[in-house]
């Protein structure tokens, strides 16, 4: 993988990890693109470093808040966080042995884009919810964590899933992009954590195309992010329906 090859990848990991698009699915579909041989799940797992970087910057006074303040409404999110993180620690579980395979499928993620745009413009018909943490409920984190885990498979967006079901469910705006990306956190870091021992595999010469993409996909991202927070709060998170339905029929009608 070249330098260039790495920062292209860490842009559009940043920019589509946090729009409802699917990180994953476009990795897989412009790595059959560029038909680059490389380790892409480690990638995508480095990638999703940078952005984990970004989402620590934006929501760093609710996560301060969080970490300090276990007995009020700000300890509540801890418990939704853990309890709506453990579906998709379940699936990475069980899909681990299959995650190159599945990674790696343009196929799979150009079929599961089509998917996310339909909960993606799903969102625009739903009324606007006043359910803040203390109201969200176990049963309502842990629905949220199975939308979570579904995007697991690319072309699944996990922000797209996550924010559609917490709106589903009656969530206010606001608090559904936070609760998304807050659980993103355990998601991101555990992926990390668990690949860890296998960045020290890397070959030299694909330092630089790691480190680039882990640079651009943390810049890139937390300009993304902010600009998806406020689509969120005006009620246009379906707008990027249109484009996931495009990206999925190009992709059968050119590569398919």
């Amino acid at each position: 993988m070249e330098l260039w090859e790495g920062a292209l990848l860490g842009l559009l990991q940043g920019i589509t990890e946090f729009l409802p698009v699917s990180s994953s699915g476009h990795l897989a579909i412009l790595q059959e693109v560029l038909r680059w041989e490389g380790p892409h799940v480690l990638f995508d797992v480095a990638v999703h470093m940078g952005t984990l970087m970004a989402i620590l910057v934006v929501f760093r006074q609710a996560i301060k808040g969080i970490l300090t303040g276990f007995l009020s409404e700000e300890g509540r999110k801890i418990a939704l966080i853990i309890v709506g993180s453990v579906p998709i620690g379940i699936s990475g579980l069980f899909l681990e042995s299959r995650a190159e395979e599945i990674f790696s499928s343009g196929g799979v993620a150009g079929a599961m884009l089509s998917i996310t745009g339909m909960m993606l413009w799903a969102t625009r018909y739903v009324k606007k919810g006043d359910r803040g943490p203390e109201e969200t409920g176990i049963w309502r984190a842990v629905t949220v964590g199975v939308f979570q885990a579904a995007a697991i498979l690319p072309g699944i967006s996990r922000s797209g899933a996550t924010i559609s079901a917490a709106l589903f469910l009656g969530l206010e705006r606001e608090w559904a992009g936070e609760f998304s990306f807050l659980l993103a956190i355990p998601a991101i870091g555990g992926a990390t954590l668990f690949k860890a021992r296998d960045f020290f595999t890397l070959p030299q010469s694909a330092l630089g195309a790691f480190g680039a993409g882990i640079i651009v996909s943390a810049l890139s991202g937390y300009l993304a992010l902010k600009f998806l927070l406020g689509l969120i709060r005006r009620g246009k998170f379906y707008l990027f329906a249109p484009y996931c339905w495009a990206v999925s029929a190009a992709y059968f009608l050119l590569l398919g």
